[in-house]
């Protein structure tokens, strides 16, 4: 079943990949280049819908009754569909940030999936947080939302680092025994491979046929909260909630790196700019799949490690946290560092 699951998302997905290219091309639907931009020519972003309507209909045709299914597909036709408004004509960032706000509610108030205990992120007991559930768990996926959208800039690299966190909580899935985010994780991994058949410079290929769109980055970054934030929480947990920061570590780093940097100079915190991680590798000299080669084994050193640090030698979670704030803080220091002397 778990590969069934994956094979037909997998060829949904590049059927409907098909059918909209040509579509998108005959009404214009294109991501533009422009001097934020790396591409030359413009592409269309078609991929989010393609990954949207390739999960849907694997979820309808196996009649998957994952708890709160119904909310879930809501949350993600509402953010997909203000994505791909957004790809085609810019929205405003409070529009979009009200979207993503919306979906969160989604996620606390019809889905009942909260963040409600923090593990023992002090050293003095599980931290349970109460009536800051609520807005910390909207907090949390508007920043984990955007963290992925935001990593969005090479070719590759948003989708493929969605699919790391996706194999990660698939593989904690099915050694603590949660059949229901394995098989959601299964579904949006066969999307996602889909997908990056046209977006990955290989066999040859020298640009990326189609883009993932904010469509796709806002549905796949929303997803992946939805399922760490589940996973992570109650008596059938799959992992200790500290766990959830390291999936997606180094997204979370260079958002929040970014912004600080933003804020400091006076801009917006959602102002366009190109200093992201896979801005300034390029400019080091690496190229694009080298580029995104080194940021998911990062990804990859950095989760590996505190999954194997916190499930197999027992390591407390203040202990992963103090961990995290520090390599946070190295993060920062190389980016800083870097940036300063370009």
């Amino acid at each position: 079943m778990p590969m069934i699951l994956f094979l037909t998302t997998l060829i949904l997905t590049l059927i409907f990949i098909r059918v909209l290219c040509p579509y998108a091309i005959k009404v214009g639907f294109f991501d533009h280049p422009g001097e934020r931009k790396q591409h030359e020519e413009p592409t269309p972003p078609i991929g989010g819908l393609a990954i949207f309507f390739g999960t849907l209909i694997t979820l309808l045709i196996y009649g998957i009754q994952a708890p709160h299914s119904r909310a879930l597909v809501l949350a993600i036709t509402l953010l997909v569909i203000v994505g791909a408004i957004d790809d085609h004509r810019t929205l405003s960032v409070r529009f979009r940030l009200a979207a993503q706000i919306c979906a969160g509610l989604i996620m606390t108030e019809f889905a009942d999936i909260k963040i409600t205990d923090l593990g023992n992120l002090l050293g003095h007991g599980n931290v349970n947080l109460g009536i800051f559930s609520v807005p910390l768990t909207i907090f949390a996926v508007v920043g984990g939302i955007n963290a992925f959208n935001m990593i969005d800039g090479i070719d590759g690299l948003s989708s493929s680092s969605a699919l790391l966190s996706l194999t990660l909580v698939a593989l904690l899935a099915g050694v603590f025994g949660n059949p229901i985010i394995l098989m959601l994780c299964l579904i949006f991994m066969g999307a996602i491979f889909a997908f990056l058949m046209f977006n990955l410079r290989v066999f040859g290929r020298k640009k990326a046929s189609i883009f993932l769109g904010d469509s796709g980055s806002t549905l796949l970054g929303y997803v992946i909260c939805w399922l760490i934030i589940s996973g992570s929480q109650g008596e059938d947990r799959i992992m200790p909630p500290i766990l959830v920061l390291w999936i997606i570590a180094l997204p979370l780093f260079d958002s929040i790196c970014i912004m600080m940097r933003r804020i400091s100079k006076g801009k917006s915190p959602f102002a366009p700019d190109r200093e992201h991680l896979h801005h300034v590798l390029p400019m080091k000299g690496y190229s694009v799949n080298q580029t995104l080669m080194i940021i998911l084994g990062i990804s990859l050193c950095l989760a590996g490690s505190a999954i194997t640090a916190s499930l197999y030698f027992a390591v407390s979670d203040w202990i992963l946290f103090i961990a995290f704030l520090i390599s946070f803080g190295l993060f920062y220091y190389f980016m800083h560092t870097t940036l300063k002397e370009d």
